[in-house]
């Protein structure tokens, strides 16, 4: 128990140690200060094997200020087995960029993806590979841009104490045509189950593109529904 506490103080000072040291190498065009990524995410179960799943993220330069997008995303996912599922589906974006500080450029994006999840487990360790396959293209605008790229993310997570645990992703993003990379992303934080169905995490997140380099600070809160346990079917006499 002792072990479990001191790992669990270690493991946030280093991980709050790495958010400080940040601004002082950072090399982003908003001259070091961190940006926000504000993520709400679940999943709605329909059936043993059917679910849906929603996400929106809002994304700010400055933190909690300075609007960079919104982001929406739904499908339907299928589950294949214990440890994978095929997930279909489409997204909005809607995005703000600053090409001078009194100027604003305002697009709007839509996606179509297809994402194959797979989950292992070791010792209340979880690892999860995830690969996806975007459509991307403007929308409300005389020259429809579209972009076609895969990303593959590797995520990470462990126990710590109790209903508090460690979370690492890397996610690579590849355009499938032009300039191969995209960009990456890394996210390294700690979280904890406020219940069975609900948890939330922070941690320092880093996008990084070919030129340029975004440091935030991404809070996320997910939750799961279950409505194949509302069925009257099984609870009849």
């Amino acid at each position: 128990m002792g072990y479990a506490k001191y790992f669990s103080g270690l493991l946030c000072t280093i991980v709050f140690s790495v958010l400080l040291a940040q601004p002082l190498h950072a090399q982003n065009s908003y001259e070091g200060e961190y940006g926000s990524w504000l993520v709400l995410c679940g999943t709605t179960k329909l059936h043993e094997d059917w679910s849906i799943p929603a996400t929106g993220i809002i994304r700010h330069h400055h933190m909690l200020d300075r609007y960079g997008f919104f982001f929406f995303s739904t499908g339907a996912t299928y589950r294949i087995s214990k440890a994978s599922s095929f997930t279909s589906g489409f997204a909005l974006l809607n995005s703000n960029s600053y090409p001078e500080p009194s100027d604003v450029i305002t697009t709007n994006q839509f996606w179509i993806y297809g994402e194959y999840t797979l989950k292992f487990k070791f010792n209340d360790n979880s690892i999860v590979h995830r690969l996806r396959l975007e459509n991307r293209r403007l929308v409300n605008t005389e020259n429809p841009q579209v972009n076609n790229r895969i990303r593959y993310r590797l995520q990470f997570t462990r126990p710590i104490y109790k209903d508090i645990y460690f979370k690492a992703f890397d996610e690579a993003f590849l355009n499938l045509k032009g300039n191969a990379f995209n960009q990456n992303r890394i996210f390294v934080g700690v979280g904890r189950h406020i219940t069975p169905n609900l948890k939330v995490d922070i941690g320092y997140f880093n996008r990084k593109f070919r030129n340029s380099n975004e440091d935030m600070i991404r809070l996320s809160l997910s939750f799961n529904i279950d409505l194949t346990q509302n069925d009257l079917a099984q609870n009849s006499d």
